[in-house]
């Protein structure tokens, strides 16, 4: 995600980084030199038969916007639905934190218990990292292998789902509390219901990135979109004559930047500039649930770099 102090008006619209021109730029480059080819022809040899009106264009730009608007619209609706998911990930670890220090066996408070409730959070930690990896489809193992005891790391890597692997884990945990009696039994549903939280995260994030807009959609905007653009000198060049390229090239420009915009955040668990910053809200979920439990052993929050953090 671009991270940036408030920046002023002039430099943001020279600004190239963190926006979709990069990728569009080309598209935008040939249909300028198209109007830039028609515009020729028309002031030189004054074909006017193979010119249309404004007419349809004006028609057609239209269907255009309001296609392009609820486009854009749902892509930005799944990006938010997946930062407000993050969001009750990170209230939930840390309740469920808040709880484990306290409801396990927290009078008694023998080395065993610590030792448990310890392992207990890291594995919470390690379930917020492999959700990371799992929607990035990334290998967790690096990332998880410190926070897991041997034997449960390595029936985590040998899942065919990693996170899932440790939210049972999770559960298996409160139940050898509750054989133990470390646990009261009028405290663990509580528990079990922050577990059941986390369910519901992880199958609501999986919703958003294996569900995309429907293709045929997605074709059919991108082919307007281009079909538009391109056959607009022919119904620009008479009114606007030798200014024909540059009107093309801000219509363009804003038709192609809202396309490639609407594709870019629709998966918002990606790395390109503009998706969410998982990595740095693990880490600050991982720094938190470490602190709650004192252990001293903390990384540093990340930092933004070159504006970007991930």
């Amino acid at each position: 995600m671009i991270v940036k102090d408030k920046v002023s008006w002039v430099r943001l619209l020279f600004q190239v980084r963190g926006s979709s021109l990069t990728e569009t730029w080309p598209r935008i480059l040939g249909v300028t030199m198209v109007a830039m080819v028609v515009t020729y022809v028309e002031m030189y040899y004054g074909i006017q038969k193979y010119t249309l009106t404004t007419t349809p264009f004006a028609l057609i730009g239209v269907a255009v916007g309001v296609f392009l608007g609820f486009r854009n619209n749902a892509s930005y609706d799944k990006f938010w639905e997946g930062r407000k998911l993050w969001g009750t990930l990170v209230n939930t670890t840390r309740s469920l934190t808040r709880q484990a220090c306290h409801m396990i066996d927290s009078q008694r408070d023998h080395d065993e218990v610590r030792q448990f409730r310890t392992i207990f959070v890291k594995r919470i930690i390690a379930f917020t990292h492999a959700l990371r990896c799992h929607l990035r489809n990334e290998d967790p193992a690096e990332a998880i292998k410190k926070f897991l005891p041997a034997d449960d790391f390595s029936r985590t890597i040998a899942s065919a789902h990693r996170p899932l692997a440790i939210l049972q884990q999770l559960s298996n945990d409160l139940a050898v509390a509750r054989q133990r009696q470390w646990l009261g039994e009028f405290n663990h549903p509580f528990m079990e219901a922050q577990l059941n939280e986390f369910s519901n995260v992880l199958g609501a994030c999986e919703r958003i990135k294996n569900t995309p807009i429907p293709f045929s959609y997605s074709v059919l905007i991108h082919r307007i979109v281009a079909a538009y653009c391109l056959f607009l000198p022919f119904g620009l060049v008479e009114m606007t004559g030798v200014l024909t390229p540059v009107v093309v090239l801000m219509i363009s420009y804003a038709f192609f930047e809202l396309d490639a915009i609407g594709d870019e955040i629709e998966n918002p668990f990606g790395l390109q500039p503009n998706d969410l910053p998982l990595t740095a809200i693990s880490r600050n979920i991982e720094i938190n649930l470490l602190e709650l439990i004192g252990d001293p052993d903390r990384p540093e929050v990340l930092k933004p770099v070159n504006d970007l953090l991930v």
